[in-house]
């Protein structure tokens, strides 16, 4: 009776990651593709079609302003997803070479930067980005900084840890004592394991990148009308709830669909992470 359990076991426990590859994969080849199959203009404007429902034409209807809401949605992936890969990367950078400063430099310059990141962390991060975007009058470099601003803390000290760990590794010190240089030990044996423990972070801070990228454009501070952007979109439908439901609906629907899929996606990693190290 045991081994037909973990045969019917198995299937299971992939369901989740395939789920999550998938997901994420609908929602890059959307903002990838997407645009050059959706030809219509987002931003023209029909005033004799406000608030049409959903038809063959207009499969997802038309706005307050007679703008196709399936073209605005899908011209709207790239700018909502490409920013958010934007912030994550810039504050993945920033965070590594900070947390390996901090693990490879002097006690003080490991204190001043862990300090950093504590105020950084203690400090809310939609807020930070909010007050930023606000005094600098929105657009797409405030957001990048106020958000990269957030999320870098978060890869230095996953970076510092790791680094720490390595260093103390008894093929790490004993290519110390062969006189290999700092340079190439952070090469080959110390920026490895860093990059795929930020993996996760990575992954998990496209979600987080997403929705703060929305908020920014939900408050009028991210990027500004006629752009179309899944945030702003939401905003300028509110008024119209009670007239168009499915409308207010499409950029929500987007919204979660890519926070689900990178959520998913980071932890399917994490997990993949602790089970290959975990492996004899």
């Amino acid at each position: 009776m045991t081994a037909p359990s973990v045969t019917l076991g198995r299937p299971r426990a992939r369901r989740f990651p395939s789920a999550s590859l998938a997901l994420v994969g609908a929602m890059t080849a959307l903002a990838a593709v997407g645009p050059f199959l959706v030809a219509t203009d987002p931003n023209a404007q029909d005033l004799l079609r406000v608030l049409e429902p959903a038809s063959w034409a207009q499969p997802l209807g038309t706005d307050h302003l007679g703008r196709d809401v399936l073209a605005r949605v899908v011209h709207g992936a790239p700018r909502s997803l490409g920013i958010a890969l934007l912030c994550v990367l810039a504050a993945s950078g920033v965070g590594v070479a900070l947390g390996l400063a901090a693990a490879y430099g002097t006690r003080l310059a490991d204190a001043v930067i862990m300090r950093l990141s504590d105020l950084m962390l203690a400090f809310p991060g939609i807020l930070l980005a909010l007050l930023l975007s606000g005094f600098l009058g929105g657009g797409i470099v405030p957001m990048l900084i106020g958000i990269k601003l957030t999320l870098w803390p978060q890869f230095a000290r996953m970076a510092r840890a790791v680094a720490i760990g390595v260093l103390q590794e008894p093929h790490v010190e004993a290519a110390e004592l062969a006189g290999f240089s700092k340079h190439v030990i952070l090469a080959r044996h110390v920026l490895p394991p860093v990059l795929r423990q930020t993996m996760t972070l990575t992954t998990l801070g496209l979600g987080s990148a997403v929705m703060s990228i929305s908020a920014l454009g939900f408050l009028g501070l991210g990027l500004q009308p006629p752009t179309p952007e899944w945030g702003a979109m939401i905003n300028e439908l509110l008024p119209y709830l009670s007239e168009a439901p499915a409308q207010m609906a499409a950029p929500c629907l987007a919204i979660f669909l890519a926070v689900l899929g990178f959520t998913l996606a980071g932890q399917a990693v994490a997990d993949e992470t602790v089970r290959s190290e975990s492996a004899p």
